[in-house]
C-alpha cells in the first residue's frame, strides 16, 4: 500500500515531539475488503470574529441532540453514558493503517478477529476518547467471554488509525481527536462454535449488549486456511527490484489469502513501504504474486520480508 506520505515527513517531524509525549502514555498495542487508508483530520476550534463584538451565542447543542458519526440504532444508554457499536466484523487476518509507518497484516495462528467501531457520548461530545474505557467491553460467545486486546506491540508504526477498516483510531486512546470513531478489537480462538454471539458493555452498574450478525457468527465458526511459502525471490534491476512469492493453500479449506509486502526505505525517516496482496484463494490452490519497487531510497543490502498468512524475509543486495 504504497502511499503519499513522503510529502508529509516534514510535517510529520514537526510533530513528532508532541506526538513522542503522547505515546508515552499510550498502552501497549470479516470481510474481503482491499485495505483503505484513513486519514486522521485535526478540526480547527478557533473561530473568533475580531469584527464582531458582545457576548458568544451560548452553546445549544444538548445530549438529546448531539451528532453520533454511527448509526442512531446502533446507540445505547448506560446511565449518563450513551454508546454507539456499529459494523462489527469476524476476520481470520486484519489490515490496519499506522501513522508515521505504512500499516500492514495481523493475523496468528488458533485465533481470529472480532472487530467494531465505537463512539460514546458523556455530556456534550461525542467522541472516541473512552468513557466507558477500551477494557469495560467483551465479546461474548454461548456465555464464554472474551476481553477486548491491545496490538500496539504487534503493528508497524508510531500508533494503529484504522484497524480492519473500522475507525479512525484505537477508542479511549489518549490522542483520538474530537469526533472522532474508535475501533475495538477482541481475539477469540479459531474456529469458535457458537449459536449467538455479541458484544458487551458494563458501566456504572449497568449493561448493553450489542449482537453479532448470523453471517459473522457463522465466520466464527469456519476454520482458516493453512498457506505455506513455496518461494521468495528477488531480482535486482538498474533502476529497481522485482520481487516475487508463490504461496500454497495446503489446507482443505477455501479462504482468503492477507498478507503485506514490506520493501525498505532506507534513506527516509519512515518505516517500510508495505504493499497487501489479498486473493481468494481454493483449497489446494496457490497464489502466484510478482511486483517492482524502485530503490531510490534504498541502497546496500537490505531486507524485504512478508508477513501475514505466510511470514519469511530474503536479503537483496543493491551494489551488485
Amino acid at each position: 500500500m504504497p502511499s503519499n506520505r513522503r510529502q508529509l515527513l516534514a510535517t510529520v517531524g514537526a510533530l513528532s515531539a508532541g506526538l513522542a509525549g503522547c505515546l508515552g502514555e499510550s498502552p501497549g498495542r470479516t470481510g474481503n475488503e482491499s485495505p483503505v487508508p484513513t486519514d486522521t483530520k485535526t478540526t480547527s476550534t478557533d473561530t473568533t470574529d475580531e469584527s464582531t463584538t458582545g457576548d458568544s451565542p451560548p452553546d445549544t447543542t444538548t445530549a438529546e441532540n448531539a451528532s453520533f458519526s454511527l448509526p442512531e440504532s446502533s446507540v445505547k444508554s448506560l446511565g449518563e453514558v450513551r454508546v454507539a457499536v456499529a459494523n462489527p466484523t469476524v476476520e481470520k487476518a486484519v489490515t490496519y493503517e499506522s501513522i508515521m509507518g505504512s500499516g500492514g497484516v495481523l493475523q496468528s495462528d488458533g485465533t481470529q478477529f472480532v472487530v467494531a467501531a465505537v463512539q460514546s457520548q458523556q455530556g456534550n461530545a461525542v467522541d472516541a476518547r473512552g468513557d466507558p474505557a477500551y477494557d469495560a467491553f467483551e465479546l461474548v460467545a454461548d456465555g464464554k467471554t472474551y476481553s477486548a486486546v491491545e496490538i500496539e506491540d504487534r503493528t508497524t508504526g508510531a500508533y494503529t488509525t484504522s484497524l480492519a477498516e473500522r475507525g479512525d483510531i484505537r477508542y479511549g486512546a489518549p490522542y483520538a481527536a474530537g469526533g472522532a470513531v474508535g475501533w475495538l478489537a477482541f481475539e477469540p480462538p479459531s474456529p469458535l462454535e457458537a449459536s449467538e454471539a455479541a458484544i458487551r458493555c458494563r458501566y456504572g452498574g449497568e449493561t448493553a449488549e450489542w449482537e453479532l450478525s448470523d453471517d459473522a457468527v457463522a465466520t466464527l465458526g469456519r476454520p482458516a486456511p493453512t498457506f505455506e511459502l513455496e518461494s521468495f525471490d528477488a531480482t535486482v534491476e538498474q533502476y529497481g527490484v522485482d520481487l516475487s512469492f508463490v504461496a500454497k493453500n495446503v489446507s482443505e479449506n477455501d479462504g482468503r489469502f492477507l498478507a503485506a509486502l514490506y520493501w525498505p526505505t532506507t534513506g527516509i525517516a519512515d518505516d517500510d513501504e508495505s504493499t497487501v496482496i489479498e486473493r481468494a484463494v481454493a483449497a489446494g490452490e496457490r497464489v502466484e504474486w510478482s511486483g517492482s519497487f524502485d530503490t531510490e531510497y534504498t541502497d546496500g543490502v537490505v531486507t524485504t520480508r512478508l508477513d501475514g498468512a505466510v511470514s519469511d524475509e530474503i536479503q537483496v543486495n543493491l551494489g551488485e
